[in-house]
């Protein structure tokens, strides 16, 4: 089955259920069905055909959902980019696809007669999903119908997913979480979606849509779970309907968890998980009803591979993945394919371990990881530890290279007075994992460089600091417990 025929399939058995809302506005099967054809015709008179790719630069919303079945709809290819950033940058990524059309505005789309459905194999791409950009500039991942449709399978096998749950997506739809998650695998399950635009300002509105909708499945990255926390004060929103809500898209963080769920006492409703672009989402999960494990070091367990899914650990810690969900290779990166497909296995790129019941343990990207005396260390580890810290809003460790071994230095954001706060982090830091940091900077809310949908870019930190872009931090040696001075 391809994507057209699922969304077919689900209009005609229960036309009249909602499947997509947001605010207001509602889409049933029958009119989200109806309402892709026409756009379909509409794409089909600008000149698109099956197999073409068409570029989205739409933010979040039921516009969105109705572009990206339309696209299916006419069997061409979707590739969905942030239309957040600047127009200039957004222009070039799509431009790299080669895109037949860029939709930047639904309403400027011609509504007419669906052309008739076109023979769409498991085989033929039904999107591309351009990576975060963690390690460098971002690609095209290729994924094919087979791939989304096993992926699918794999997670409601998993995780319980029936047309009974309500979903409520605070995650862009341009990045795999939103766009599997939420926007196919409503349609998948014959579930209902909610849908809130995806900001720091509406987070409180997420969980108070999930308390009005009596939401039962949502997810998010660990920052905005933990965000919620301070944001929501306790009684503002019932989260009581909850089934779970998946923790994923960035290191998992324990004191995230336990905030969240003693805040608006609901245990057990925060399930770590591990995926990414390369594998169509999902690798591992922690399933209903199971608690997260720690390891000895404090590191969050993503659970157990999904059904279908290995899991190994290379020789140098890095996690390979094998399975059905695996993509096909970066759109014309014949080089980067090579290097990330081997022998049948996905090399991630992560760092991790397996415990002896399977579970994985995600330490962090390869590149990103420290190194003390020999030894590997998450950021994840020194970054919590700061954040710990009253005043501290974001933290980020990394490492600089030296002649004979790696300064391991922690970046914090904040607005309070520096110097006191400074020697609290190195402090705390020193409590929580037994050694300081060389070296902590605080800088300004803002600048440590994040990708769009909030992960961390450890690299492009470290080559900042190394050359001198991180101008006004306030610096504090760890190591004389010397005054502070600016960089």
């Amino acid at each position: 089955m391809n994507l057209s025929e699922l969304l077919a399939s689900r209009a005609a058995s229960n036309p009249d259920k909602l499947a997509f809302a947001m605010r207001e506005e509602r889409l049933s099967y029958r009119e989200l069905w109806e309402e892709a054809g026409l756009l379909a015709g509409g794409l089909h008179q600008l000149g698109v055909r099956p197999g073409d790719r068409v570029a989205l630069l739409l933010g979040a919303g039921l516009d969105f959902v109705r572009m990206f079945w339309a696209i299916q709809r006419l069997g061409a290819t979707s590739v969905a980019f942030n239309p957040f950033i600047p127009e200039e940058t957004a222009l070039r990524r799509a431009a790299r696809v080669r895109p037949k059309l860029v939709v930047r505005d639904v309403q400027q789309i011609p509504r007419t007669a669906p052309p008739a459905l076109p023979a769409v194999s498991a085989e033929d791409f039904a999107f591309l999903q351009p990576t975060s950009g963690t390690s460098g500039e971002s690609r095209a991942v290729m994924i094919r119908h087979r791939n989304i449709m096993a992926v699918l399978a794999s997670s409601a096998e998993a995780m319980g997913i029936t047309d009974s749950d309500v979903l409520v997506s605070w995650v862009p739809p341009w990045h795999d979480l939103g766009l599997v998650r939420f926007i196919i695998g409503t349609v998948y399950s014959g579930a209902t979606c909610h849908i809130v635009p995806p900001a720091i300002q509406t987070i409180p509105e997420w969980l108070e849509t999930i308390s009005t909708v009596r939401g039962t499945i949502s997810g998010a990255p660990d920052f905005a779970i933990r965000l919620a926390s301070r944001l929501v004060k306790r009684g503002k929103a019932d989260l009581s309907s909850l089934r779970y809500i998946t923790n994923g898209g960035e290191a998992v963080r324990l004191t995230t968890i336990e905030a969240f769920e003693q805040r608006f006492g609901v245990p057990g409703v925060v399930l770590p998980g591990y995926g990414l672009a390369e594998a169509t989402l999902g690798v591992t999960a922690t399933r209903p009803g199971e608690r997260p494990r720690t390891d000895a070091r404090g590191n969050v367990s993503c659970g157990a591979p999904l059904p279908g899914v290995e899991v190994r650990v290379a020789d140098d810690g890095e996690l390979l993945v094998r399975g059905p969900g695996v993509f096909a290779g970066y759109f014309e990166a014949e080089e980067a394919t090579n290097a990330t497909l081997r022998d049948g296995w996905l090399y991630t790129g992560d760092v991790g371990h397996l415990d002896e019941h399977g579970n994985v343990y995600v330490l962090g990207r390869k590149r990103a990881m420290l190194k003390r005396g020999g030894a590997a260390i998450a950021p994840r580890e020194l970054e919590e530890a700061a954040q710990e810290v009253p005043g501290v809003k974001v933290a980020a460790a990394i490492g600089i290279p030296t002649r004979s071994t790696e300064e391991i230095v922690i970046v914090v954001e904040a607005e309070v007075e520096a110097e006191p706060l400074a020697a609290e982090v190195s402090q705390a830091i020193r409590r929580m994992i037994g050694f300081a940091p060389q070296r902590v900077l605080v800088v300004k809310p803002r600048t440590i460089l994040r990708t769009y949908n909030g992960k961390i870019r450890h690299d492009a930190l470290r080559s900042a600091l190394m050359e001198g872009a991180l101008e006004g931090a306030i610096v504090y040696d760890s190591r004389t417990a010397s005054k502070l001075t600016r960089s």
